[in-house]
């Protein structure tokens, strides 16, 4: 059995503005954080909760109290709602990717998983907004760790206890970023580049620009 596991924003979703967007005004409205570096390449951990950790130490000195970080949520589902409501194509899925995992779903050689640097809430709500099915499909987030690898680690880990798989022969990321590309070579993993051509200068080997032509996404999945 192999498992394929997908990032969400920039991957299965067209919603890295608008997350990035309603990321920033929460640290405004909730803690009057302002000034905040957007350039998530340059943290130490590119996902919700290592970014927020360092954001909270480098403006307050500390680290967030659970109650902060509940608010955090709170204001970022919020903002991501009423953001949705003025605009739903913000929300929209990558191209085919609605079809491609159902399709997966159905293929008895393949487990999907999600692995994703947001908050599980939020990561939530863009699937939903973007109408892709995702019951039953295991998926790990920034609730779950600070490094994008150890998230990508707990998908695989749920994936093996939901799909009852003492190991993958096989295991495929598909990502849009940069940290994406990192965390699996960190983790020894196969990559599947998709919307961002620049990673192939990283070491990516095979980047798509969506999920519409399922053959030839199926053919590099299976030889990635």
């Amino acid at each position: 059995m192999q498992l394929v596991i997908f990032d969400i924003d920039g991957t299965l979703t067209n919603t890295n503005k608008i997350d990035e967007n309603c990321f920033v005004r929460t640290f405004a409205l909730e803690f009057g954080i302002f000034g905040i570096n957007t350039n998530w390449a340059e943290y130490a951990y590119t996902t919700d909760s290592g970014i927020t950790q360092q954001i909270f130490q480098e403006k307050l000195q500390r680290l967030p109290a659970n109650e902060e970080l509940i608010r955090l949520k709170a204001g970022f589902i919020s903002l991501l709602q009423e953001a949705f409501i003025n605009n739903q194509d913000l929300f929209s899925e990558i191209l085919g990717s609605a079809n491609i995992l159902a399709k997966l779903q159905l293929d008895p050689d393949w487990c999907v998983a999600i692995a994703t640097g947001g908050w599980r809430e939020s990561a939530k709500l863009k699937l939903q907004k973007a109408n892709l099915q995702i019951e039953g499909i295991p998926l790990a987030s920034a609730n779950d760790a600070l490094s994008r690898e150890d998230i990508v680690r707990t998908a695989i880990i749920k994936a093996e206890n939901v799909y009852q798989v003492e190991k993958f022969q096989k295991v495929v990321f598909v990502g849009d970023g940069v940290w994406d590309v990192k965390a699996a070579y960190k983790l020894s993993i196969a990559f599947m580049g998709i919307g961002n051509n620049k990673l192939i200068n990283i070491g990516a080997t095979k980047v798509i620009q969506d999920f519409t032509n399922l053959d030839d996404f199926m053919t590099i999945l299976q030889d990635a």
